[in-house]
């Protein structure tokens, strides 16, 4: 009789942690990785509050979030986190040092904006015209296997949640963000963006519409990033994903 009521009790104490465990709230190990954008710089050039700042204090205050740790550097393209992930890269936050695949390993969330740097630096600036937006898809299809690669390469350690961030239009004040041309070109990009996401088994959010008719998004003719609003946007989007 004694045992039987033993092996009860032990019963009903192994049902409670298997229901404690099921139940209690995800923590999540984020990793944020990419360029300026990831990084949160504003409208002036300055390190502001950007997405990832808004994620990683939603999630504090949710009591959801167990570690942060941020790769993100501006400036960045493609090439520059294929590196980081070949040297393993290293940084510091706060009394801790995190290399980039065992962070990557240890991850639950990644967000990654990557590639506009790469469309940029392909292309003149300086004599931008999207009647003709065919250079522009050209561009694109150039650096859709770097993006490709990189996503790849993170896959190889992240195994859960990857989330990748899209393209806004960063010069509405040169151009009609609801021109024809214009939605084309980011339709296009939103597709091939979305076919290597979906490839890599990760996450695809469009900013396009998002900021589309947002130009307050972007109030500095001399800057593409956004305000503190726009980066909220970006957030909200994520949030919805969440």
């Amino acid at each position: 009789m004694r045992f039987k009521k033993t092996i009860a009790i032990a019963f009903i104490i192994l049902s409670v942690i298997i229901i404690y465990n099921c139940c209690r709230a995800k923590k999540e190990y984020y990793v944020a990785l990419g360029d300026s954008v990831a990084r949160g710089i504003n409208s002036y050039g300055d390190d502001g509050y950007g997405y990832t700042d808004h994620l990683k204090d939603y999630l504090n205050k949710k009591k959801k979030l167990k570690t942060y740790v941020d790769f993100s550097v501006s400036g960045y393209k493609t090439n520059d986190i294929l590196e980081d992930l070949s040297i393993n890269k290293k940084v510091t936050s706060g009394k801790n040092e995190y290399n980039i695949r065992n962070a990557l390993r240890e991850s639950t969330l990644v967000t990654i904006s990557i590639g506009a740097n790469d469309f940029l630096n392909n292309i003149d600036i300086n004599n931008l015209s999207f009647n003709d937006i065919t250079p522009y898809k050209d561009t694109i299809k150039k650096i859709v296997p770097n993006i490709n690669e990189v996503l790849k390469e993170v896959r190889k350690y992240a195994k859960n949640k990857v989330i990748v961030v899209g393209y806004y239009n960063p010069i509405p004040f040169l151009f009609n963000t609801n021109k024809k041309e214009m939605d084309e070109l980011f339709a296009y990009i939103d597709d091939e963006y979305t076919k290597i996401a979906k490839e890599n088994n990760m996450e695809y959010i469009s900013m396009y519409e998002t900021f589309k008719n947002h130009g307050d998004f972007l109030p500095n003719p001399m800057n593409i990033h956004p305000n503190a609003k726009g980066y909220e946007a970006i957030f909200n989007k994520i949030r919805e994903n969440l």
